[in-house]
């Protein structure tokens, strides 16, 4: 696994997503999700947006500031995309 391409293909649909969400601007602000003193997820914001992606999710959720789902997207790492 290429994590620098994993990483740069994350990044990448983030910033897609979250233009398509409304949001002009690029910069990404991550934040570590922890629970009980364990790893749980990312959370990303951007321009008033937040994304949440949890450890063993097949997907992003994208949401508003007031926590409301406003879109998910289905997320493969680059194994699963060749096998399929």
């Amino acid at each position: 696994m290429d994590v620098n391409r994993t990483a740069d293909l994350l990044n990448q649909l983030l910033v897609n997503t979250f233009a398509e969400l409304g949001v002009a601007e690029a910069s990404l602000t991550p934040t570590i999700l922890i629970k009980d003193r364990y790893f749980v997820g990312h959370r990303y914001r951007c321009g008033g947006l937040q994304a949440v992606m949890l450890v063993g999710a097949k997907e992003i959720e994208f949401c508003d500031e007031k926590g409301a789902l406003l879109k998910s997207v289905r997320i493969e790492s680059p194994e699963e995309e060749k096998a399929a």
